[in-house]
Protein backbone atom coordinates (compact mmCIF):
# COMPACT_ATOMS: atom_id res chain seq x y z
CA UNK A 1 0.00 0.00 0.00
CA UNK A 2 2.83 2.77 0.43
CA UNK A 3 4.17 2.32 -2.58
CA UNK A 4 1.07 3.85 -4.21
CA UNK A 5 1.57 7.18 -1.87
CA UNK A 6 4.01 8.63 -4.42
CA UNK A 7 1.54 7.47 -7.52
CA UNK A 8 -1.68 9.43 -5.51
CA UNK A 9 0.53 12.33 -4.73
CA UNK A 10 2.03 12.54 -8.01
CA UNK A 11 -1.25 12.46 -9.71
CA UNK A 12 -3.03 15.07 -7.30
CA UNK A 13 0.00 17.32 -7.94
CA UNK A 14 -0.81 17.54 -11.74
CA UNK A 15 -4.24 17.92 -10.93
CA UNK A 16 -3.19 21.11 -8.38
CA UNK A 17 -1.44 22.45 -11.38
CA UNK A 18 -4.00 21.78 -14.27
CA UNK A 19 -6.91 23.31 -12.39
CA UNK A 20 -3.89 25.96 -11.19
CA UNK A 21 -3.55 27.01 -15.22
CA UNK A 22 -6.88 27.00 -15.96
CA UNK A 23 -7.80 29.46 -13.19
CA UNK A 24 -5.17 31.24 -14.27
CA UNK A 25 -6.09 31.58 -17.74
CA UNK A 26 -9.61 32.29 -16.90
CA UNK A 27 -8.65 35.02 -15.25
CA UNK A 28 -6.49 36.63 -18.01
CA UNK A 29 -9.65 35.92 -20.24
CA UNK A 30 -12.45 37.05 -18.46
CA UNK A 31 -14.52 39.86 -19.49
CA UNK A 32 -14.90 42.97 -17.56
CA UNK A 33 -18.83 43.80 -16.47
CA UNK A 34 -20.23 46.17 -18.26
CA UNK A 35 -23.01 48.65 -16.70
CA UNK A 36 -24.85 51.70 -18.93
CA UNK A 37 -27.55 53.93 -17.33
CA UNK A 38 -29.29 56.92 -18.72
CA UNK A 39 -31.07 59.12 -16.88
CA UNK A 40 -34.00 61.82 -17.86
CA UNK A 41 -34.05 64.96 -15.84
CA UNK A 42 -35.30 68.54 -16.82
CA UNK A 43 -32.45 69.63 -17.49
CA UNK A 44 -31.74 67.06 -19.98
CA UNK A 45 -30.12 63.48 -20.27
CA UNK A 46 -27.00 61.71 -17.91
CA UNK A 47 -25.52 58.54 -19.45
CA UNK A 48 -23.15 57.22 -16.99
CA UNK A 49 -21.57 53.63 -18.08
CA UNK A 50 -19.05 51.77 -15.81
CA UNK A 51 -16.69 48.67 -16.31
CA UNK A 52 -16.07 46.76 -13.71
CA UNK A 53 -12.80 44.46 -14.54
CA UNK A 54 -11.77 41.09 -12.92
CA UNK A 55 -8.45 42.85 -11.06
CA UNK A 56 -11.14 45.08 -9.50
CA UNK A 57 -10.33 48.17 -11.69
CA UNK A 58 -13.38 50.92 -12.38
CA UNK A 59 -13.67 52.38 -15.46
CA UNK A 60 -16.49 54.99 -15.66
CA UNK A 61 -17.95 58.00 -17.87
CA UNK A 62 -20.55 60.07 -17.37
CA UNK A 63 -21.68 62.83 -19.62
CA UNK A 64 -24.53 65.36 -19.47
CA UNK A 65 -26.64 66.14 -22.31
CA UNK A 66 -28.25 69.16 -22.06
CA UNK A 67 -31.64 70.49 -23.47
CA UNK A 68 -31.58 73.66 -21.62
CA UNK A 69 -29.32 75.82 -19.30
CA UNK A 70 -29.77 74.73 -15.32
CA UNK A 71 -27.28 75.02 -12.47
CA UNK A 72 -24.38 72.83 -12.72
CA UNK A 73 -24.51 68.97 -12.36
CA UNK A 74 -22.13 68.05 -9.00
CA UNK A 75 -21.31 64.94 -7.76
CA UNK A 76 -18.16 63.68 -5.39
CA UNK A 77 -15.50 61.22 -5.46
CA UNK A 78 -13.76 59.88 -2.67
CA UNK A 79 -9.74 59.39 -2.76
CA UNK A 80 -8.72 57.35 0.44
CA UNK A 81 -5.09 57.71 1.80
CA UNK A 82 -2.95 60.78 2.17
CA UNK A 83 0.08 62.68 0.59
CA UNK A 84 -1.84 62.24 -2.64
CA UNK A 85 0.07 63.73 -5.47
CA UNK A 86 -1.40 65.12 -9.34
CA UNK A 87 0.51 63.72 -12.18
CA UNK A 88 0.08 65.77 -15.07
CA UNK A 89 1.71 67.52 -18.75
CA UNK A 90 2.22 71.35 -18.72
CA UNK A 91 2.57 72.29 -21.96
CA UNK A 92 5.52 74.46 -22.44
CA UNK A 93 4.92 76.31 -25.85
CA UNK A 94 0.88 78.09 -27.23
CA UNK A 95 1.32 75.42 -30.04
CA UNK A 96 1.05 72.73 -27.28
CA UNK A 97 4.11 70.82 -28.91
CA UNK A 98 6.27 70.60 -26.11
CA UNK A 99 5.15 69.19 -22.67
CA UNK A 100 6.99 68.34 -19.43
CA UNK A 101 5.51 66.17 -16.51
CA UNK A 102 4.28 68.95 -13.51
CA UNK A 103 4.02 67.39 -10.05
CA UNK A 104 1.63 68.67 -7.16
CA UNK A 105 0.23 67.91 -3.94
CA UNK A 106 -3.20 67.19 -3.18
CA UNK A 107 -3.20 68.93 0.22
CA UNK A 108 -1.46 72.42 -1.10
CA UNK A 109 -4.12 73.13 -3.29
CA UNK A 110 -7.92 73.45 -3.73
CA UNK A 111 -8.18 72.93 -7.23
CA UNK A 112 -6.87 70.88 -10.08
CA UNK A 113 -5.17 72.01 -12.70
CA UNK A 114 -7.76 71.74 -16.05
CA UNK A 115 -5.91 68.50 -17.19
CA UNK A 116 -6.19 64.68 -17.87
CA UNK A 117 -4.05 63.51 -15.23
CA UNK A 118 -3.24 61.05 -12.25
CA UNK A 119 -4.01 60.91 -9.29
CA UNK A 120 -1.49 58.86 -6.91
CA UNK A 121 -2.14 57.95 -3.31
CA UNK A 122 -0.41 55.02 -1.10
CA UNK A 123 -4.49 53.79 -1.19
CA UNK A 124 -5.71 54.79 -4.73
CA UNK A 125 -4.73 55.45 -8.25
CA UNK A 126 -6.58 57.22 -10.63
CA UNK A 127 -6.45 58.37 -14.40
CA UNK A 128 -9.09 60.90 -14.84
CA UNK A 129 -9.94 63.53 -17.33
CA UNK A 130 -11.14 67.09 -17.31
CA UNK A 131 -14.52 67.71 -16.73
CA UNK A 132 -14.91 68.64 -20.41
CA UNK A 133 -17.90 70.86 -21.98
CA UNK A 134 -18.17 70.11 -26.20
CA UNK A 135 -20.50 71.70 -28.68
CA UNK A 136 -22.10 68.89 -31.14
CA UNK A 137 -21.26 70.20 -34.22
CA UNK A 138 -22.46 67.18 -36.57
CA UNK A 139 -20.37 64.84 -38.53
CA UNK A 140 -18.46 63.42 -36.07
CA UNK A 141 -17.24 66.90 -34.73
CA UNK A 142 -17.37 68.41 -31.42
CA UNK A 143 -16.31 71.77 -30.58
CA UNK A 144 -14.41 72.43 -26.75
CA UNK A 145 -15.78 75.36 -24.89
CA UNK A 146 -12.45 75.39 -23.12
CA UNK A 147 -13.53 78.80 -21.22
CA UNK A 148 -17.00 76.64 -19.36
CA UNK A 149 -15.03 74.06 -18.06
CA UNK A 150 -14.99 73.71 -14.01
CA UNK A 151 -12.20 73.16 -12.16
CA UNK A 152 -12.17 69.65 -10.06
CA UNK A 153 -12.21 71.15 -6.10
CA UNK A 154 -9.99 69.00 -3.74
CA UNK A 155 -11.52 68.73 0.08
CA UNK A 156 -9.49 67.21 2.41
CA UNK A 157 -10.78 65.35 5.42
CA UNK A 158 -9.74 62.73 7.76
CA UNK A 159 -10.50 59.58 5.18
CA UNK A 160 -8.43 61.44 2.83
CA UNK A 161 -9.82 63.21 -0.05
CA UNK A 162 -13.15 64.27 -1.80
CA UNK A 163 -13.13 65.75 -5.04
CA UNK A 164 -16.01 67.59 -6.00
CA UNK A 165 -17.00 67.60 -9.68
CA UNK A 166 -19.09 70.35 -11.25
CA UNK A 167 -20.32 69.59 -14.67
CA UNK A 168 -21.81 72.71 -16.59
CA UNK A 169 -25.72 72.28 -18.40
CA UNK A 170 -26.05 74.86 -20.66
CA UNK A 171 -28.36 74.00 -23.39
CA UNK A 172 -27.59 72.23 -26.49
CA UNK A 173 -23.93 71.84 -24.57
CA UNK A 174 -22.61 68.43 -23.76
CA UNK A 175 -20.18 68.27 -20.12
CA UNK A 176 -18.32 65.18 -19.64
CA UNK A 177 -15.51 63.35 -17.16
CA UNK A 178 -14.04 59.57 -17.19
CA UNK A 179 -11.38 58.41 -14.84
CA UNK A 180 -9.96 54.82 -14.34
CA UNK A 181 -9.43 54.05 -10.72
CA UNK A 182 -7.67 51.05 -9.37
CA UNK A 183 -5.83 50.12 -5.96
CA UNK A 184 -2.61 49.24 -7.99
CA UNK A 185 0.02 51.68 -9.77
CA UNK A 186 -1.93 52.37 -13.06
CA UNK A 187 1.66 52.93 -14.99
CA UNK A 188 5.21 52.52 -13.34
CA UNK A 189 6.47 55.83 -14.12
CA UNK A 190 10.52 54.41 -13.13
CA UNK A 191 10.00 51.40 -15.69
CA UNK A 192 11.55 51.96 -19.23
CA UNK A 193 10.48 54.81 -21.33
CA UNK A 194 6.69 54.99 -20.03
CA UNK A 195 7.31 58.72 -18.54
CA UNK A 196 8.43 59.81 -21.70
CA UNK A 197 5.79 57.82 -24.16
CA UNK A 198 2.85 58.79 -21.72
CA UNK A 199 4.12 62.51 -22.43
CA UNK A 200 3.46 61.66 -25.95
CA UNK A 201 -0.51 60.28 -25.07
CA UNK A 202 -2.16 63.78 -24.97
CA UNK A 203 -5.41 63.82 -24.10
CA UNK A 204 -6.15 67.39 -23.43
CA UNK A 205 -5.21 69.62 -26.45
CA UNK A 206 -4.46 67.22 -29.38
CA UNK A 207 -7.07 64.26 -28.81
CA UNK A 208 -10.21 63.83 -25.90
CA UNK A 209 -11.60 60.58 -25.44
CA UNK A 210 -15.35 60.59 -25.12
CA UNK A 211 -18.06 58.54 -24.45
CA UNK A 212 -18.58 57.62 -28.55
CA UNK A 213 -14.92 57.03 -29.14
CA UNK A 214 -11.55 58.81 -30.06
CA UNK A 215 -11.06 62.58 -30.86
CA UNK A 216 -8.73 64.32 -32.65
CA UNK A 217 -7.81 68.11 -33.88
CA UNK A 218 -9.86 69.04 -37.10
CA UNK A 219 -7.39 69.54 -39.89
CA UNK A 220 -8.40 72.94 -41.59
CA UNK A 221 -9.63 70.82 -44.78
CA UNK A 222 -12.63 68.84 -42.76
CA UNK A 223 -15.91 70.72 -42.26
CA UNK A 224 -17.04 71.41 -40.16
CA UNK A 225 -14.33 73.08 -39.11
CA UNK A 226 -13.01 75.78 -36.31
CA UNK A 227 -10.24 76.13 -34.34
CA UNK A 228 -11.19 74.37 -31.29
CA UNK A 229 -12.85 71.43 -32.89
CA UNK A 230 -12.42 68.06 -33.04
CA UNK A 231 -12.98 64.91 -35.08
CA UNK A 232 -13.73 61.62 -34.46
CA UNK A 233 -11.10 59.83 -36.19
CA UNK A 234 -11.85 55.90 -37.10
CA UNK A 235 -8.41 54.51 -36.09
CA UNK A 236 -7.36 55.40 -32.18
CA UNK A 237 -3.79 56.62 -31.82
CA UNK A 238 -4.20 56.21 -27.72
CA UNK A 239 -5.06 52.75 -28.24
CA UNK A 240 -2.53 52.18 -30.70
CA UNK A 241 0.03 52.62 -27.71
CA UNK A 242 -2.41 50.96 -25.27
CA UNK A 243 -1.72 47.37 -27.49
CA UNK A 244 1.48 47.81 -28.90
CA UNK A 245 3.56 49.41 -25.82
CA UNK A 246 1.44 47.82 -23.32
CA UNK A 247 3.40 47.61 -19.65
CA UNK A 248 0.52 49.33 -17.62
CA UNK A 249 -2.49 48.49 -15.52
CA UNK A 250 -4.42 51.56 -17.93
CA UNK A 251 -3.26 49.70 -21.66
CA UNK A 252 -4.39 46.29 -20.10
CA UNK A 253 -7.99 47.95 -18.67
CA UNK A 254 -8.83 50.84 -21.16
CA UNK A 255 -7.64 48.79 -24.76
CA UNK A 256 -10.71 46.16 -23.90
CA UNK A 257 -12.78 49.64 -23.01
CA UNK A 258 -12.10 51.33 -26.50
CA UNK A 259 -11.81 48.60 -28.93
CA UNK A 260 -15.77 47.96 -27.35
CA UNK A 261 -16.04 51.22 -27.96
CA UNK A 262 -14.46 51.06 -31.49
CA UNK A 263 -16.86 48.12 -32.57
CA UNK A 264 -20.47 50.81 -31.71
CA UNK A 265 -18.90 52.78 -34.50
CA UNK A 266 -18.41 50.43 -37.38
CA UNK A 267 -20.72 50.53 -39.83
CA UNK A 268 -23.03 47.49 -40.53
CA UNK A 269 -20.88 46.51 -44.31
CA UNK A 270 -17.90 46.58 -41.75
CA UNK A 271 -15.84 49.53 -42.52
CA UNK A 272 -15.63 52.57 -40.39
CA UNK A 273 -16.64 56.14 -41.82
CA UNK A 274 -14.73 59.20 -41.57
CA UNK A 275 -18.02 61.82 -40.86
CA UNK A 276 -16.84 65.27 -41.59
CA UNK A 277 -16.31 66.51 -45.72
CA UNK A 278 -12.55 66.91 -46.60
CA UNK A 279 -12.67 69.78 -49.15
CA UNK A 280 -9.69 68.30 -51.21
CA UNK A 281 -11.53 65.01 -51.56
CA UNK A 282 -14.39 66.79 -52.71
CA UNK A 283 -13.21 68.65 -55.28
CA UNK A 284 -10.27 66.15 -56.64
CA UNK A 285 -12.83 63.12 -56.92
CA UNK A 286 -16.06 63.93 -56.00
CA UNK A 287 -16.39 62.39 -52.71
CA UNK A 288 -18.97 63.30 -49.96
CA UNK A 289 -19.11 63.41 -46.05
CA UNK A 290 -19.13 60.00 -44.63
CA UNK A 291 -15.94 58.58 -46.47
CA UNK A 292 -13.66 55.14 -46.60
CA UNK A 293 -10.26 56.23 -45.95
CA UNK A 294 -8.47 52.89 -46.20
CA UNK A 295 -5.21 54.00 -44.10
CA UNK A 296 -7.42 54.56 -40.85
CA UNK A 297 -9.61 51.53 -41.72
CA UNK A 298 -7.04 49.23 -41.92
CA UNK A 299 -5.17 50.87 -38.90
CA UNK A 300 -8.26 50.15 -36.77
CA UNK A 301 -8.75 46.82 -37.96
CA UNK A 302 -5.70 45.74 -36.84
CA UNK A 303 -5.98 46.97 -33.53
CA UNK A 304 -9.16 44.56 -33.39
CA UNK A 305 -6.81 41.78 -34.96
CA UNK A 306 -4.57 42.13 -31.62
CA UNK A 307 -7.08 42.69 -29.37
CA UNK A 308 -8.97 39.21 -30.94
CA UNK A 309 -5.29 38.06 -29.67
CA UNK A 310 -4.95 39.66 -26.62
CA UNK A 311 -7.96 39.45 -25.11
CA UNK A 312 -9.27 35.66 -26.58
CA UNK A 313 -12.66 38.21 -27.70
CA UNK A 314 -14.81 36.77 -29.85
CA UNK A 315 -16.61 39.81 -31.05
CA UNK A 316 -13.43 41.74 -31.74
CA UNK A 317 -12.19 38.69 -34.12
CA UNK A 318 -15.30 39.16 -36.10
CA UNK A 319 -14.92 42.36 -36.31
CA UNK A 320 -11.80 42.69 -38.23
CA UNK A 321 -13.27 39.71 -40.01
CA UNK A 322 -16.02 41.78 -41.12
CA UNK A 323 -13.45 44.55 -42.30
CA UNK A 324 -11.65 42.19 -44.48
CA UNK A 325 -14.28 41.31 -46.05
CA UNK A 326 -15.55 44.83 -46.72
CA UNK A 327 -12.12 45.89 -47.82
CA UNK A 328 -11.77 42.71 -49.99
CA UNK A 329 -14.78 44.03 -52.01
CA UNK A 330 -13.32 47.51 -52.48
CA UNK A 331 -10.25 46.08 -53.54
CA UNK A 332 -11.89 44.29 -56.27
CA UNK A 333 -14.17 46.98 -57.31
CA UNK A 334 -11.48 50.10 -56.72
CA UNK A 335 -8.29 48.87 -58.34
CA UNK A 336 -6.18 50.16 -61.39
CA UNK A 337 -4.24 47.16 -62.93
CA UNK A 338 -0.82 46.89 -63.10
CA UNK A 339 0.60 44.88 -66.05
CA UNK A 340 3.77 42.64 -65.34
CA UNK A 341 4.99 39.01 -64.53
CA UNK A 342 1.69 38.82 -62.96
CA UNK A 343 -0.81 41.24 -62.75
CA UNK A 344 -0.67 43.51 -59.62
CA UNK A 345 -3.83 45.88 -57.98
CA UNK A 346 -3.37 49.21 -56.58
CA UNK A 347 -6.16 49.82 -54.69
CA UNK A 348 -7.56 53.81 -54.33
CA UNK A 349 -6.97 55.15 -51.27
CA UNK A 350 -10.68 56.35 -50.40
CA UNK A 351 -14.13 55.42 -51.30
CA UNK A 352 -17.30 56.75 -51.13
CA UNK A 353 -21.08 54.73 -50.85
CA UNK A 354 -22.51 57.34 -53.24
CA UNK A 355 -19.65 56.74 -55.83
CA UNK A 356 -16.66 58.95 -56.43
CA UNK A 357 -14.28 59.79 -59.37
CA UNK A 358 -11.06 56.96 -59.05
CA UNK A 359 -8.97 58.09 -56.50
CA UNK A 360 -5.17 58.08 -56.02
CA UNK A 361 -2.86 55.11 -54.74
CA UNK A 362 -0.71 56.19 -51.65
CA UNK A 363 2.25 53.39 -51.28
CA UNK A 364 1.88 53.53 -47.90
CA UNK A 365 -1.96 53.12 -47.47
CA UNK A 366 -1.32 50.06 -50.26
CA UNK A 367 2.01 48.65 -48.19
CA UNK A 368 -0.53 48.54 -44.98
CA UNK A 369 -2.67 46.90 -46.60
CA UNK A 370 -0.62 44.25 -47.70
CA UNK A 371 0.90 44.14 -43.97
CA UNK A 372 -2.95 43.66 -42.37
CA UNK A 373 -3.73 41.06 -44.77
CA UNK A 374 -0.36 38.41 -44.08
CA UNK A 375 -1.10 39.30 -40.38
CA UNK A 376 -4.69 38.03 -41.06
CA UNK A 377 -3.36 35.22 -42.91
CA UNK A 378 -1.14 34.53 -40.28
CA UNK A 379 -3.93 34.40 -37.50
CA UNK A 380 -6.94 33.11 -39.12
CA UNK A 381 -4.96 31.19 -41.52
CA UNK A 382 -7.50 32.26 -44.54
CA UNK A 383 -5.79 31.61 -47.72
CA UNK A 384 -7.92 34.27 -49.51
CA UNK A 385 -5.78 37.12 -47.04
CA UNK A 386 -2.72 35.86 -48.44
CA UNK A 387 -3.75 36.11 -52.42
CA UNK A 388 -4.85 39.26 -52.20
CA UNK A 389 -1.74 40.52 -49.82
CA UNK A 390 0.24 39.29 -53.30
CA UNK A 391 -1.79 40.32 -56.21
CA UNK A 392 -1.16 43.81 -53.90
CA UNK A 393 2.02 43.53 -53.46
CA UNK A 394 2.50 42.45 -57.06
CA UNK A 395 1.20 45.94 -57.91
CA UNK A 396 3.91 47.46 -56.17
CA UNK A 397 6.62 45.07 -57.52
CA UNK A 398 5.69 46.11 -61.01
CA UNK A 399 6.20 49.33 -60.76
CA UNK A 400 9.31 48.71 -59.29
CA UNK A 401 11.91 51.21 -59.69
CA UNK A 402 9.51 53.98 -60.63
CA UNK A 403 8.85 54.65 -57.61
CA UNK A 404 12.32 56.01 -56.84
CA UNK A 405 12.44 60.04 -57.26
CA UNK A 406 16.17 61.96 -58.51
CA UNK A 407 16.81 62.53 -55.06
CA UNK A 408 16.59 58.19 -53.87
CA UNK A 409 13.35 59.36 -51.98
CA UNK A 410 10.26 57.84 -52.76
CA UNK A 411 7.01 59.11 -54.32
CA UNK A 412 4.13 59.59 -52.66
CA UNK A 413 1.64 58.04 -54.83
CA UNK A 414 -0.02 56.81 -58.22
CA UNK A 415 -2.28 59.00 -59.83
CA UNK A 416 -5.26 57.54 -61.86
CA UNK A 417 -3.55 59.33 -64.89
CA UNK A 418 -0.80 56.78 -64.25
CA UNK A 419 1.65 59.33 -63.00
CA UNK A 420 3.65 58.87 -59.81
CA UNK A 421 4.30 62.19 -57.64
CA UNK A 422 3.72 64.14 -54.42
CA UNK A 423 6.41 64.14 -51.55
CA UNK A 424 6.71 61.15 -49.65
CA UNK A 425 6.00 60.87 -45.44
CA UNK A 426 9.65 61.59 -43.94
CA UNK A 427 9.61 57.67 -42.14
CA UNK A 428 5.74 56.52 -42.33
CA UNK A 429 6.50 54.64 -46.02
CA UNK A 430 10.17 53.08 -44.89
CA UNK A 431 8.76 51.74 -41.91
CA UNK A 432 5.94 49.93 -43.87
CA UNK A 433 8.48 49.38 -45.96
CA UNK A 434 10.37 47.16 -43.60
CA UNK A 435 6.95 45.19 -42.19
CA UNK A 436 6.59 44.03 -45.53
CA UNK A 437 9.56 42.30 -45.99
CA UNK A 438 9.93 40.95 -42.36
CA UNK A 439 6.26 38.97 -43.49
CA UNK A 440 8.22 38.00 -46.66
CA UNK A 441 10.73 36.35 -44.94
CA UNK A 442 8.26 35.27 -42.04
CA UNK A 443 5.82 33.50 -44.69
CA UNK A 444 7.80 32.64 -47.91
CA UNK A 445 11.78 32.23 -46.20
CA UNK A 446 12.72 34.88 -47.99
CA UNK A 447 13.51 38.97 -48.77
CA UNK A 448 11.40 40.54 -51.94
CA UNK A 449 14.08 41.89 -54.17
CA UNK A 450 11.92 44.54 -55.12
CA UNK A 451 11.15 45.80 -51.70
CA UNK A 452 14.64 45.80 -50.52
CA UNK A 453 15.40 48.49 -53.98
CA UNK A 454 12.86 50.48 -52.51
CA UNK A 455 14.12 50.04 -48.91
CA UNK A 456 17.31 50.64 -49.41
CA UNK A 457 16.83 54.45 -51.64
CA UNK A 458 14.51 55.57 -48.83
CA UNK A 459 17.02 54.94 -46.43
CA UNK A 460 19.69 56.42 -48.05
CA UNK A 461 17.51 59.49 -48.37
CA UNK A 462 16.62 59.70 -45.09
CA UNK A 463 20.20 59.28 -44.08
CA UNK A 464 21.35 62.31 -46.08
CA UNK A 465 18.15 64.70 -44.96
CA UNK A 466 18.96 63.26 -41.20
CA UNK A 467 16.00 62.08 -40.79
CA UNK A 468 15.20 60.74 -37.34
CA UNK A 469 12.82 57.53 -37.25
CA UNK A 470 10.83 57.86 -33.78
CA UNK A 471 9.32 54.39 -34.37
CA UNK A 472 12.52 52.51 -35.79
CA UNK A 473 15.69 51.83 -37.23
CA UNK A 474 17.49 52.98 -40.40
Amino acid sequence: MMRKKPLIIGTAFVLFIFILLLYMNNESTEKPILQSNESTFEFGTVVEQKYQFRNNDLYWIKRIEAHKDSSPYVFHLRVPGNNAVFRYNEYQDNKFEKSVWKIIKLNDVQFLPLSTGFIETENRNIWISMPNVYANLGKGTIEEKFDLQEQIQVIKDEEGYLLEITLPVYQGLISEIWALESNDKLVRWDYGRMSDIWLTLDLNRKGKWSYDGYYVKSPSTYLPYNKNSFWRIPENYILKSFIYTGESRIAEDMGYVMLETALKNQEAEGYWKSLPASTWLQNDYGIQDGFFDTRFNIGQADLLLEGCKKYQEEKFCKATQRFADYFSNHAEKNHFNVLGGKVGWLVEDYAHPNGNWPTHVSLNHQLAEINYLYKMYNHFHNENYKVLAEKLLYGIENIGGKWITESSDLHYAYFPNGTLGRPDYPYLTFNDLQETQKWQREIYGTENDKLNQLIQSKKKWMQSNNIKNPFGRL
